[in-house]
């Protein structure tokens, strides 16, 4: 079972998912080359360089960690990212946090 966390006050809580490791919009190098706010609410082809495979998601809006409990933290993985996305498979479809960089 993955972890789930409420992030800030907010009720919903977000699975954190490791699957788009590696992944990087579409004709972007780094996910720093894209305008987060032009591509908020929107969807968003990542492609997977090792795998030459594509996927489109929804993103919602991205997030830095402070926004995670204290007991994310601890984790080690925590360690790894600093910058995340709530995305979801398509606009309706249940919400989930992937690790950006």
């Amino acid at each position: 079972m993955k972890k789930k966390y409420r992030l800030g006050n907010q009720p919903e809580e977000y699975e954190l998912s490791e699957d788009y490791l590696g992944w990087l919009p579409e004709g972007d190098k780094t996910w720093e080359d894209l305008s987060f706010e032009s591509v908020k609410n929107t969807e968003l082809t990542l492609a997977n360089p090792a795998e030459k495979d594509k996927k489109t998601i929804f993103l919602h809006h991205c997030i830095i960690k402070d926004a995670f409990p204290l007991s994310f933290f601890g984790e080690e993985r925590s360690e790894k990212w600093g910058i995340f996305a709530i995305v979801s498979e398509t606009q309706t479809s249940e919400k989930f946090i992937i690790p950006l960089y």
